[in-house]
């Protein structure tokens, strides 16, 4: 039993791995494409990421949603890798607690083409959660009229979902 269990999330977990890009990359298919950046920060010891992983970005409502509306990007919180955050070529680790001052894992950030935040959202949840959260800013980027482009751009996002 425990076998078939871990075969399913191997599975499960594998299916998932096609919406994932580097970020380097899908920072330079932004700036071509415009599409924002869906970031999901984890780590491998966080149970709840792995849930997600297993049961939402497998979902293929989600992976089509994120996959022609984004470029999807994971990013573990513990790396040194160095990647573009706020302005500043940065260590994860350090963009997501320093400049995001994100805390809770898993965490989701939508960046602009230019590798700027948007909105995040920390905390787990379930298909229907993730489809209504990438609905909500699909809605706010089609109608972004509702906010001016501004630095305030952050802040009306985050009021209307």
């Amino acid at each position: 039993m425990k076998y078939l269990l871990f075969l399913f999330l191997a599975v499960s977990v594998f299916s998932a791995e096609s919406i994932w890009i580097p970020f380097d990359r899908a920072l330079l298919e932004a700036k071509k494409d415009k599409k924002p950046l869906f970031v999901e920060y984890f780590a491998d010891w966080c149970v709840p990421c792995q849930v997600m992983e297993a049961n939402v970005f497998s979902d293929s409502s989600v992976q089509t949603t994120i996959t022609e509306n984004f470029h999807a990007v994971r990013l573990n919180v513990e790396s040194e890798e160095v990647i573009f955050c706020e302005g500043q070529k940065l260590p994860v680790k350090e963009c997501y607690t320093e400049k995001l001052q994100l805390r809770g894992i898993p965490s989701f950030v939508i960046l602009d083409s230019n590798g700027m935040s948007l909105l995040s959202l920390s905390g787990a949840m379930g298909t229907e959660g993730m489809l209504r959260f990438l609905n909500k800013v699909l809605y706010i980027r089609s109608t972004s009229s509702h906010c001016p482009k501004s630095n305030k751009y952050n802040i009306c996002i985050k009021s209307l979902i």
